[in-house]
C-alpha cells in the first residue's frame, strides 16, 4: 500500500511541473518571416513632388473615381510592382490633364516589367486600371524616367504614343493632342502639350528642334514628329484700364509674353466690324520673338487678351480685315485669361489648315474637348482647353 501511495505522489508532482511549464510565456521564434511584400501597403518614399521650377499645381477638383468604378487588385494583376496604391496611380495619371477631361478618361499603367528593353525591343502592353468613356486616355508616370511624367492623350495621340512603344509607324492622318501638365518627358520639359498634325508637317520648318519656351519639334523627321507647346497656368488678370501692356501679356506664358510685340485697339475699337473691316491696331510696344500679344477686345463683355505666333497673327488680322486667312502654316494663339466670342475658359487656338480634313473628328459644340471654331471658313481652328 505504501508503494502505491508513493507512486501516486510522484505522478502528481510530474503533472504539476508540466502544468507550470505550459503556463510560461514562449519566446517568438527568431526566424518568423514578415508578411509577404505584396500584402503590405508602405507609404512611398520616392514620390516627392518635382522641383518647384518644373511642377504645377494639380487641378484641385480632380476627384478620385468612386470605388465601384476602379479596377480591383485582381483585375490589375500583373501591373507594375509598386508601393503606390491603385487610387494613387489613378490620381497621378489624372493630374496630367485638365480635370474635365481626366475625370472620365481611361487610365492605363505599366506592367511589372515597365517598358522592358525598350527602345531596343517593343515595350510590353500597358495595363488598364480604369475604363473611361470620353475618348481620352491618361497614363501614369513612366517608371524608368527620373521625373514625374504622366500624360493625358486623345485617341489620335494615343495611337502615336503606342506606336512609339511598339516601334512601329505612327498614323499619317488625324490631329492628336497630349497633355503633360506636370511636365517631364525625355528632356524634362515644364508643363506642356503635344500637338500632332501630320498633314501639316511640311509647315514645321519654321519651328526649331531646341527645347525651350517657344513651340519646338520633338522627334523630327520621324512618323511621331510633333510640336511641344508650353502650357503654364494663367497668371493674374490685369484690367486693361489699369495697364494695357500687362493686360495683353497676361494672355500668354511669361517667357513668350515678356519679349512679344504688344498691340492695342484705336479709339474707335473695332469700328463697324464685322459689317466693315476693323481699323488697324496700334503698336504699344515693339517685340523681337515672333509673338504678338493683343489687349482685351474693347466691345466684348469679358476680358479676352491674346498672345499669337506670327501665323496665328495673320489669321486674326485677316478676320478683322474680312479677308482670307493663310492656307499654310501652323498657328498657335494663347488666351490664358479665357474669353472670346463664347466666353471660353483658358484655352489655346490651334490653326493647321493643311490638316483641316482631319478636323471632322471634332465637333463644333463649345466645351472641354477640343472643338472647331469658325468651321468651314479660312479662319477655321481648334479651341483646346489648357486647364
Amino acid at each position: 500500500m505504501r508503494h502505491v501511495k508513493g507512486t501516486h505522489y510522484v505522478v502528481a508532482l510530474l503533472l504539476i511541473a508540466l502544468f507550470l511549464s505550459a503556463c510560461q510565456p514562449q519566446a517568438e521564434p527568431a526566424n518568423t518571416a514578415p508578411p509577404p511584400a505584396d500584402t503590405a501597403t508602405v507609404a512611398p518614399t520616392d514620390t516627392a513632388p518635382p522641383p518647384a521650377d518644373t511642377a504645377t499645381v494639380a487641378p484641385t477638383d480632380t476627384a478620385l473615381p468612386p470605388a465601384d468604378t476602379a479596377a480591383s487588385e485582381e483585375e490589375i494583376a500583373g501591373a507594375q510592382e509598386t508601393d503606390v496604391t491603385l487610387e494613387e496611380m489613378i490620381a497621378n495619371a489624372m493630374s496630367a490633364g485638365p480635370a474635365p477631361i481626366a475625370q472620365n478618361a481611361t487610365i492605363l499603367g505599366y506592367p511589372e516589367e515597365g517598358r522592358g528593353n525598350w527602345p531596343d525591343e517593343p515595350a510590353p502592353e500597358l495595363v488598364e486600371l480604369r475604363a473611361g468613356d470620353n475618348g481620352w486616355t491618361c497614363i501614369v508616370d513612366i517608371p524608368d524616367t527620373p521625373g514625374n511624367d504622366p500624360m493625358c492623350l486623345n485617341d489620335t495621340y494615343l495611337e502615336v504614343f503606342l506606336s512609339s512603344l511598339a516601334l512601329t509607324d505612327a498614323p499619317d492622318t488625324g490631329v492628336g493632342f497630349g497633355y503633360m501638365l506636370q511636365g517631364g518627358g525625355p528632356v524634362g520639359s515644364p508643363p506642356h502639350m503635344m500637338v500632332f498634325v501630320p498633314g501639316s508637317n511640311a509647315s514645321f520648318d519654321v519651328f526649331g528642334t531646341e527645347p525651350g519656351p517657344m513651340p519646338w519639334i520633338m522627334y523630327p523627321e520621324t512618323s511621331q514628329q510633333h510640336l511641344m507647346v508650353l502650357v503654364p497656368p494663367p497668371s493674374e488678370a490685369v484690367a486693361v484700364e489699369e495697364d494695357k501692356i500687362a493686360n495683353a501679356m497676361s494672355a500668354g506664358p511669361a517667357p513668350i509674353a515678356e519679349n512679344a510685340t504688344i498691340l492695342g485697339y484705336p479709339e474707335e475699337g473695332r469700328g463697324n466690324w464685322p459689317d466693315e473691316p476693323a481699323p488697324e491696331l496700334v503698336e504699344l510696344r515693339a517685340g523681337d520673338n515672333g509673338w504678338t500679344c493683343i489687349v482685351d477686345i474693347p466691345d466684348t463683355p469679358g476680358n479676352d487678351p491674346m498672345c499669337l505666333n506670327d501665323t496665328y497673327l495673320e489669321v486674326f488680322l485677316s478676320s478683322l480685315a474680312l479677308t482670307e486667312a493663310p492656307d499654310t502654316g501652323v498657328g498657335f494663339g494663347y488666351m490664358l485669361q479665357g474669353g472670346g466670342p463664347v466666353g471660353s475658359p483658358p484655352h489655346m487656338m490651334v490653326f493647321a489648315p493643311q490638316s483641316n480634313a482631319s478636323f471632322n473628328a471634332f465637333g463644333t459644340e463649345p466645351g472641354p474637348m477640343p472643338w472647331i471654331m469658325y468651321p468651314e471658313t479660312s479662319q477655321q481652328h481648334l479651341m483646346v482647353l489648357t486647364y
